[in-house]
């Protein structure tokens, strides 16, 4: 049991991307979790499902299977400011 069985595709927040390494060639590409939505049969799909089946997006690999992280595209600005 990992996170990736406990956390569902329809629970991710749009500002988030999910980076994908496929587990033959290594190829690594980046995909939003409303592209995936649109692909699957039903919203209650975990990540665990989702990387055992996303296919590869290189041209001749297609290969089922893929390591997958959350990556955060929200702004993450730090405070600046000091003492007077």
């Amino acid at each position: 049991m990992s996170w990736l069985d406990d956390m569902h595709l329809r629970d991710l927040d749009d500002s988030q991307a999910i980076e994908a390494t496929c587990n033959k060639c290594l190829h690594t590409w980046l995909q939003s979790p409303v592209q995936l939505l649109l692909k699957v049969d039903h919203r209650d799909v975990t990540l665990a499902e989702v990387s055992r089946e996303l296919k590869c997006r290189r041209p001749h690999c297609g290969h089922c299977g893929a390591q997958i992280s959350l990556v955060r595209n929200e702004d993450t600005s730090g405070f600046v400011g000091g003492m007077p």
